[in-house]
């Protein structure tokens, strides 16, 4: 009997008996594909998870598992669309955990505003799924990570660009992000990984032209799979040809009360076919919109309004409370039914399937997701489910067409109205779509900024500047409109700021979107200043910008744990009670040296060296960078000996011993932030190229050692607290500084002054720290040279994270 090793791998992992042709042809095909074109409900996450790790772990060709990347990333556009996600891939990688299927675990990793996860950082070297936002992981991809410190950039950074496999989930739903994705995925070739990465698009609605950018080619019709006549006529058939009727419905969109009443027959109808289920969608285009319906919903219902589950979904919750909705999807409705009132986050990626659907007037892509919700599984067949649009008619007023633009709805409608009447199921939009070609009906990508070489490349740079203002990279994810800001409330009165109050956890925090920014300001928020560490107060709403942590006294209101983010003063939230670390460390602190005992420089060296050979047995990574990694890592801490550190120490732990050990990290008896900052790695740094007679072939392993806590990558900075008429200080590090040598892990660094002038700038007569640095980005490329710090950041994490766990009560 022939044997079925990637079916009985999908078997294992799902709750269907084999899996649909498309997927199978997906995972066995000899190259991997770039596009996935396939309707809802057709199983997408399952397939291109299953596709990575058939590759990866399970494929018979040992080239092919070792030229697919390690890591898989799926891009979603909504936070909403990342919690399904993520339970689903979980509820088939621990399929395959508990029965033994994998050859070791494979972890699955959040990252969306207020709940990402970056520990996977920590293990480079291990096959990881993580599924996240576009913000969060496009903005990590730019070097600008969102919720990230500016020192833990360039992990982020080194790590999502090489080794990994990106999926983006529902394409059409991504405007400025579609470009970006095309455009990191040609600077990849073009700058060389120091791992595979690949890029897959992925939607229901995707026109390949929107992938073709100045700089990438669209994918060409032999690399795009999709549904085909072995799908129709098998298990998958009943999806595709789903009864679905088109009703146009002449209500105004904007009249709340007549929406409502068109709703509430719907969901009556419902109870008079026997195979329908008892769930009804209305769906509007805007937040407002949609909170308005649900607030007539409840007066139209009254008191029977206590037997239908009624609820309202979108994405401007605070997480428990979106939870809580979300997890109400999943359970079975009362015997009245469930009416659920939602915008945009339904139309791809959550598993509804309802028995009626009313909606607002949309583009074409859209509509078609939305459909997808509506008698997805096909079961429903005795009558057609009704699919209901309403018509705001030929003027299309202004208020009616936010968020889109008139020209999309136009087009949409003129569809519908052709259609009206019709079937409206996956088979007959793809037929009708393939009639009028899809470019017409889907449109061109959105008009967006292109990333273009010159930008990554001085995104590489994270040293901030003298002012403080950093490059937006949202302007490349998201157009500037929808992207958010995070807003949490407290009980205060006055001022915030308070040195035990910990910031808010992603509990607190419920996202609203910049361009709400005037409302915002009405309410006099306070944002948190990373800069300056305290929370600043808002007077004026241009002062806002997207990726602020505002805060705000639960008596501004603007909250309701039904409602979501309404804006309204009268709306006062209860404050959820959580604790969160405290805000990312500046220059002047160095938090992994405080482990909780002494440990010499030599024991946390070679712990360092322990975990950096770790990594490297997994990875199939270049001699040379190998070797440049062991020489960092072994003298990556030599500039503690320095005696301002060790004072440092001595005042931390309120003793120092005197057994003459040279220390790397001591316990933490008192209480004390430096007031100005001491960058040790600066002078292991020079401690490296001064010895080697500054030769250029130590310029790599400086580099790292001096990169090794983000502080210190391509430009020396002086700070406020350098500020010395006598000599040169940079990071803390004074020009003439005494060192009293050291020898850790056999290197030996002799004593002698400190020698600042590889950090001057212009013509020297020898290549100065800044000149080094760029001639290793022009070699190595943005991305090897971020992955090389990566890895050794990540050995010095791990022996920092082991040292603290190992101390005794």
């Amino acid at each position: 009997m022939a044997t079925d090793p990637f079916g009985e791998l999908f078997v294992a992992a799902s709750d269907r008996p084999e899996p649909y042709d498309w997927q199978r042809r997906l995972a066995l095909r000899e190259e991997p594909a770039r596009v996935i074109a396939a309707p809802t409900g057709a199983g997408k996450t399952e397939a291109v998870l299953l596709d990575w790790l058939w590759r990866r772990l399970f494929h018979p060709d040992e080239a092919e598992r070792r030229r697919t990347p390690r890591r898989l990333l799926i891009a979603l556009p909504m936070r909403v669309l990342v919690e399904q996600t993520l339970g689903r891939v979980r509820d088939a990688l621990g399929r395959l955990n508990a029965t033994g299927r994998l050859p070791h675990a494979v972890k699955v990793y959040p990252l969306m505003g207020g709940m990402a996860d970056d520990s996977w950082t920590l293990e480079p070297e291990r096959e990881a799924v993580l599924v996240g936002t576009i913000d969060m992981l496009l903005s990590r991809a730019l070097n600008r990570g969102f919720g990230r410190s500016r020192a833990a950039w360039p992990i982020d950074f080194g790590l999502v660009n090489s080794d990994c496999e990106w999926v983006f989930d529902e394409v059409q739903l991504m405007d400025a992000a579609v470009a970006t994705s095309c455009q990191l995925h040609a600077f990849r070739e073009r700058f060389d990984v120091a791992a595979p990465a690949r890029t897959v698009w992925m939607s229901a609605t995707l026109e390949p032209s929107w992938l073709e950018t100045v700089d990438h080619r669209s994918p060409d019709r032999c690399e795009i799979v999709g549904v085909e006549d072995a799908d129709r006529n098998g298990p998958l058939g009943q999806r595709l040809d789903a009864p679905k009727e088109l009703v146009r419905a002449p209500v105004d969109p904007a009249d709340a009360k007549a929406v409502a009443q068109l709703v509430v027959e719907e969901h009556e109808r419902l109870a008079e076919v026997s195979d329908a289920p008892r769930l009804t969608l209305a769906l509007a285009n805007t937040v407002d919109r949609a909170a308005a319906l649900y607030r007539a919903l409840e007066r139209t219902l009254g008191d029977r309004g206590a037997e239908i589950d009624l609820l309202l979904l979108h994405s401007r919750f605070r997480p428990a409370d979106r939870e809580r909705l979300v997890g109400r999807l999943g359970t079975d409705p009362p015997e009245q039914g469930r009416i659920v009132v939602s915008t945009q986050v339904v139309e791809a990626g959550i598993d509804l399937d309802a028995g009626a659907l009313v909606t607002e007037l949309a583009p074409w892509p859209s509509l078609v997701q939305r459909a997808g919700r509506l008698n997805r599984t096909g079961n429903r067949r005795t009558s057609p489910a009704r699919f209901l649009w309403l018509d705001p008619g030929e003027s299309l007023p202004e208020k009616l067409v936010r968020p889109y633009e008139e020209g999309q709805l136009r087009v949409a409608r003129q569809a519908l109205l052709e259609l009206d009447g019709g079937s409206f199921s996956p088979d007959a939009i793809a037929a009708f779509t393939a009639q009028k070609g899809p470019s017409s009906l889907l449109g061109a990508r959105p008009l967006s900024l292109f990333l273009r070489a010159p930008d990554l490349l001085d995104l590489f740079d994270t040293d901030p500047t003298l002012d403080g203002d950093d490059p937006d990279v949202g302007r490349f994810i998201r157009l500037g409109e929808d992207l958010d800001a995070g807003v949490a409330w407290r009980d205060f009165t006055g001022d915030p700021n308070d040195s035990e109050q910990a910031l808010p956890a992603r509990e607190e925090v419920c996202p609203v979107p910049i361009w709400e920014k005037k409302t915002l300001a009405a309410l006099t928020p306070w944002r948190w200043s990373y800069a300056r560490r305290q929370w600043e107060q808002i007077r004026f709403a241009d002062d806002l910008v997207p990726g602020d942590l505002l805060l705000l006294p639960v008596s501004a209101g603007g909250y309701d744990a039904e409602l979501g983010w309404t804006g309204r003063k009268q709306n006062r939230p209860e404050p959820v009670p959580a604790a969160m670390p405290t805000a990312p460390d500046s220059d002047s602190e160095d938090p992994e040296t405080l482990a909780g005992r002494w440990i010499s420089l030599e024991e946390h060296t070679s712990h360092v060296l322990e975990e950096l050979e770790r990594i490297l047995a997994g990875l199939d990574l270049d001699p040379g960078w190998a070797g440049a990694l062991r020489l960092a890592a072994r003298v990556h801490d030599a500039g503690k000996a320095h005696p301002e550190f060790q004072r440092r120490l001595a005042i931390w732990a309120d003793e120092h011993p005197s057994d003459g050990v040279v220390y790397g990290k001591a316990p933490e008896q008192k209480a004390w932030r430096p007031q100005r900052a001491f960058r040790h790695e600066l002078v292991s740094a020079l401690l490296l190229l001064e010895r080697g007679a500054r030769s250029r072939a130590l310029d790599l392993p400086a580099y790292l050692v001096a990169a090794h806590h983000g502080k210190f990558r391509l430009t020396p900075r002086v700070l406020p607290d350098d500020h010395d008429p006598t000599r040169l200080v940079c990071l803390g590090v004074a020009e003439g500084d005494e060192f009293p040598g050291v020898t850790v892990a056999n290197e030996a660094f002799a004593a002698g002054s400190i020698d600042l002038s590889l950090l001057r700038m212009g013509d020297l007569g020898e290549t100065t720290w800044i000149e080094r640095a760029l001639d290793l980005l022009d070699d190595l490329g943005p991305f090897r040279l971020a992955y090389l710090e990566a890895l050794l950041r990540a050995a010095d994490q791990r022996a920092s994270a082991r040292e603290k766990q190992e101390v005794s009560p």
